[in-house]
């Protein structure tokens, strides 16, 4: 078979790879099941799933054959098609274990692999086995940083269709000489950061609460909001609290700034899309507290923002100040490059500046020149063009599954924040998420979760492809 000449040829091809990486993960809590639940059904589960997923992902390759070139349309195809085939398979632990149906599975795992955090399990979740448990915190683990990141970081050097998936999957920040080299040093800050919170959780709460502070670490520099508990961090001391707050905004700030953090080039550290996350964060922390606790005000923003979901109070008996406050932070997101999702601070900003720069120049000549700059840096127009189209693009689709939920009987402002939670992968709550919501509203905030994730356009490649002739 001509691979080059089938597109779907070649986005099987490297969502095969994605499986083979899949196939691995399930293995974890397949040992976890047998070691620490003593489930040898669960345990077989996982084993079969991933066993299932490597075949899949051997054989397909084995037939294929690796394809010589890939389009950056092609690209983005497997960016798409790959987060659906990931999520398919890691839903099936969740299905054939009985705990949930096929569509509330596919919808949990959609939340893990896209770091949401919504949850069908609803007061279920301390019920569960450890081995279930580990594997949606892993689900959000994988997917905070990225499936093809994470695909791209095992790859033995660098090339064209390595650079064409990394930007596929909604990253340019490039902070090593080639794409495989950048993988590989996010993961590393992604790893010490996990490893610190979790040395961190561990001197708080003690020992016997290792595995809760494993998990909680893990969804949380995911900014992925998934905890072990049926009330999130609400369940533990204050002071934990506390502690997570730091984290969850190193979540939501780009690894490239982390990278000069580490390096302890502080001034590099603070580039205006910090300095803006921050200022949004202290001012929108500050207004709560006209409403609600200090420690609820400011837990509750970092976790909005940065897109994390852990909860430390009941979001649905908020008033609508205070719900909308937070729909807001959700829809802006945090930094670009981190594993935030939702509009990132960066478009904020440069919509922002582009305002004021219009307004410059209506003040002079037709024929002045002024370049377009936030801060210090000069950017293209372009810039300005894409950031706005795809602001739009965004809000269109929030605003479209919004209506739906209104429809549906819920208030407005109920719709928007659970929408917007959905869209820009936070995973707060008012309580319209739970196991007996609708099909069609499960349906909608899968679809929500997903073109969030992969921020539009790859999905519209994806369903554009079998119409390309046209």
């Amino acid at each position: 078979m001509d691979v080059d000449s089938s597109k779907f040829g070649k986005i099987w091809y490297y969502s095969s790879i994605l499986l083979i990486i899949e196939g691995l993960a399930l293995l974890l809590p397949g040992v976890m099941a047998f070691a620490v639940d003593l489930d040898a059904n669960l345990a077989m589960i996982f084993f079969g799933v991933g066993g299932f997923s490597l075949a899949i992902g051997f054989l397909s390759i084995f037939l294929l054959g690796r394809p010589s070139r890939l389009g950056y349309d092609e690209a983005l195809s497997i960016a798409a098609f790959g987060w659906l085939l990931v999520t398919f398979v890691g839903s099936l632990p969740f299905s054939f274990s009985g705990s949930l149906s096929p569509l509330d599975a596919f919808f949990e795992s959609m939340s893990g692999f896209t770091a949401t955090g919504l949850t069908l399990y609803g007061d279920r979740v301390e019920t569960l086995p450890r081995a279930i448990l580990f594997w949606r915190s892993l689900t959000q683990w994988i997917g905070g940083v990225g499936v093809i990141v994470l695909f791209l970081s095992i790859l033995i050097r660098s090339s064209g269709i390595a650079a064409k998936l990394y930007k596929a999957e909604g990253r340019t920040d490039r902070i090593a000489f080639n794409v495989v080299s950048t993988a590989r040093r996010i993961w590393g800050v992604y790893i010490l950061y996990t490893v610190l919170c979790i040395l961190g959780l561990v001197l708080l709460m003690g020992f016997d609460k290792l595995f809760d502070a494993i998990n909680v670490s893990m969804t949380c520099l995911a900014t992925g909001g998934f905890a072990v508990t049926n009330n999130s961090i609400e369940a533990y001391p204050w002071y934990v609290a506390v502690f997570i707050i730091p984290f969850m905004l190193l979540g939501g700030i780009s690894f490239a700034s982390h990278i000069q953090l580490l390096r302890g080039r502080l001034k590099d550290f603070f580039t205006i899309e910090v300095k803006a996350i921050l200022l949004i964060f202290f001012i929108s922390s500050v207004s709560l507290m006209t409403r609600e606790t200090g420690l609820n005000s400011f837990f509750q923003t970092s976790s909005a923002l940065t897109g994390t979901g852990f909860s430390t109070a009941n979001i649905g008996e908020w008033d609508d100040f205070s719900k909308f406050t937070l729909s807001i932070l959700m829809v802006l997101g945090g930094g670009y490059g981190s594993t935030s999702s939702a509009l990132k601070m960066i478009r904020v900003v440069i919509i922002f500046y582009a305002v004021a720069w219009v307004v410059k120049k209506y003040l002079y000549s037709r024929n002045a020149v002024i370049p377009f700059k936030v801060g210090r840096q000069t950017f293209p127009i372009e810039e300005i063009r894409t950031a706005t189209l795809y602001s739009i693009l965004y809000l269109i689709v929030l605003c479209m599954g919004a209506m739906i939920f209104m429809a549906g009987g819920h208030s407005a402002a109920d719709s928007l924040f659970e929408v917007a939670s959905a869209e820009g992968n936070v995973g707060l709550s008012v309580g319209i998420t739970n196991p007996d919501m609708p099909d069609y509203e499960k349906v909608v905030l899968i679809i929500e979760m997903w073109v969030g994730r992969l921020e539009i356009f790859p999905i519209l490649t994806l369903l554009a492809v079998p119409f390309r002739k046209r």
